[in-house]
């Protein structure tokens, strides 16, 4: 089973956390002959614990994910209370495909979050512990978590919780209420890559065919990262084959294997195009 619900929002980023790193930098205000600094002793310090947690959020944004884990571990030793750390310890081994240490780390960050006041912290650990849970074929407890969100009117990114609750109900066989999931997503953001590809996927499911390649044509004009156009192309490929149009199942194919060529979607491409040519 394909993992298709989005993990969270801004994973793979350098976090905001940094930003209020920028107000220690002072400014020179010239005015005549007057010159205005800030005081340096309003620059404001960083814990050795949480320039470790940030810089192993660096790497995780830059993609190596060895090196954002052991920073993200240094910090934890010295303070084992912070949620974000617990939170992209969570998201670094999901992308190692370390999935129950993953959930533990994700757990603990819900536990240590905030208790009484709404927390981004927590937001993001329910939106990558729904894909998680996916992930690992457990889409009734993936429900509770992107629901909780989808419902939450504090949430920024509404159609990320929506998308993920809809891949949960298409693996559940509740078709419908998984269309009504994607539809309200693109209500929210009408070129959400995701749950437009969802949705040809969900099309084809149900055997309409001419409406999953309208609708998968559609997710490659909007916001697919690789594995998304790769995906979308295979999808492609394969319905044109049920079609009979060889031609057409060539190019996509084709241009799967060349988008993605060491990820699933490129191979099972590739196995394709040794068939039809």
């Amino acid at each position: 089973m394909r993992n298709r619900p989005v993990a969270r929002n801004g994973v793979g980023r350098r976090s905001r956390a940094f930003a209020w790193m920028l107000a220690g930098s002072w400014s020179l205000v010239a005015m005549g002959c007057a010159v205005t600094t800030v005081s340096l002793d309003t620059v404001p310090t960083v814990s050795e614990s949480q320039a470790k947690r940030d810089l192993g959020i660096d790497y995780l944004s830059s993609r190596r994910t060895a090196m954002a884990i052991r920073e993200l571990k240094a910090s934890l030793a010295l303070d084992d209370q912070d949620p974000q750390t617990y939170l992209w310890l969570g998201e670094a081994y999901r992308r190692k495909g370390r999935t129950e240490v993953a959930e533990q780390y994700l757990r603990e960050a819900l536990s240590h979050a905030p208790e009484g006041e709404v927390s981004r912290v927590e937001q993001q650990a329910r939106l990558t512990l729904s894909a998680l849970l996916s992930q690992m074929g457990r889409y009734e407890e993936s429900l509770e978590h992107c629901e909780a969100l989808a419902g939450d009117p504090t949430v920024s990114t509404p159609w990320r919780a929506l998308n993920n609750c809809g891949w949960a109900l298409m693996q559940l066989d509740r078709l419908d209420e998984a269309r009504g999931r994607f539809v309200e997503a693109l209500d929210y953001f009408p070129r959400f890559g995701p749950a437009i590809l969802n949705l040809g996927i969900l099309e084809t499911r149900e055997g309409h065919r001419l409406a999953a390649i309208r609708m998968l044509e559609r997710a490659l004009e909007s916001r697919l990262d690789g594995s998304g156009r790769a995906e979308a192309r295979y999808r492609l490929g394969e319905l044109y084959v049920a079609l009979g149009r060889r031609d057409r199942a060539v190019e996509h194919f084709s241009e799967a294997a060349r988008i993605a060529p060491n990820l699933d979607w490129g191979s099972q491409s590739q196995a394709y195009l040794d068939l039809l040519r």
